[in-house]
């Protein structure tokens, strides 16, 4: 009886391999057929584009140079906003040295309005906040203390920045204002980013498996 049963047990298992074996033969049959679709889907989810209107704030991450400060100059110019917010973030490890050798070593922030103005962008539109970040969050809690959302009326501010980056930062900074401000995200078109082809590319390639890492971590730790 005992051997009986050992027996049963043994073939159930071997059923259930079986099964789960078909099954996965099945998958990745239906991800080799349908692997591009799914690629192209996969670029599509990361990007945020509302249609841009009169904001109170055209805010460029930090990052990418020059297409995100590029885009936000030309949305300054297109009447959707009097100025352009822009956070120092903090790039270097060794500020000591720095001190120590009187060295100045311009950062993202310093270059992205050195383009503003190279755009002739007037000088005093453009607002740098010295908040030393290190991600998008810390950005948007940077302009959450700007903006002093809590004594002031709603507000509705557009965030430039890359494509591959939008649909995480807007709901990054949508979760750190709230209600009290509305987050239009505007990808910059001078992104070479391809949602449609970024498999094909190393760099798209790696910041895609990058982003999607971010993604994970913001949902499980930041939410």
């Amino acid at each position: 009886m005992r051997y009986r049963s050992f027996e049963s047990e043994k073939v159930k298992r071997r059923r259930h391999w079986k099964v789960a074996a078909i099954a996965m033969a099945v998958l990745l049959v239906f991800v080799f057929l349908f692997r591009e679709p799914l690629m192209v889907r996969a670029g599509q989810a990361l990007v945020a584009d509302d249609p841009p209107r009169e904001a109170d704030a055209i805010v460029v991450l930090m990052g990418s140079i020059p297409d995100r400060v590029v885009h936000g100059v030309d949305l300054y110019r297109q009447g959707y906003a009097d100025s352009l917010v822009m956070i120092r973030t903090r790039e270097y490890e060794d500020y000591e040295i720095m001190e120590q050798l009187k060295l100045e070593i311009p950062g993202t922030v310093d270059i992205n309005k050195d383009i503003a103005l190279q755009l002739d962008m007037p000088k005093e539109d453009i607002i740098v906040l010295d908040y030393g970040s290190d991600s998008t969050y810390d950005e948007a809690v940077a302009v959450k203390e700007y903006l002093g959302v809590e004594a002031r009326e709603k507000e509705t501010m557009i965030v430039v920045t890359s494509k591959y980056h939008s649909a995480r930062s807007k709901k990054i900074f949508e979760r750190v204002l709230g209600d009290e401000v509305e987050v239009l995200s505007s990808p910059s078109p001078y992104d070479p980013f391809d949602p449609e082809s970024w498999w094909k590319h190393r760099n798209q390639a790696r910041s895609v498996l990058f982003e999607y890492q971010k993604f994970i971590n913001f949902y499980l730790f930041q939410r």
